[in-house]
């Protein structure tokens, strides 16, 4: 999980999911349900949208 390019790592990471519904949603970004690729666990996972946030933050100055 090198730091290439947007969101660094992130993309990554997410390769080893396999993602399935949004269970919410909301200002910032969702959470998801996902198996992981090779054991078959199930985890949540928040997926959030860094330019909302830094918009937000912007509009807040």
């Amino acid at each position: 999980m090198g730091g290439n390019t947007r969101g660094g790592g992130h993309y990554e990471a997410l390769k080893s999911y396999n993602l399935g519904k949004t269970l919410r949603a909301g200002t910032f970004g969702k959470v998801m349900i996902a198996d992981h690729k090779l054991t078959g666990h199930k985890v949540a996972i928040k997926i959030l949208n860094h330019r909302k946030m830094k918009t937000t933050e912007m509009e807040e100055k």
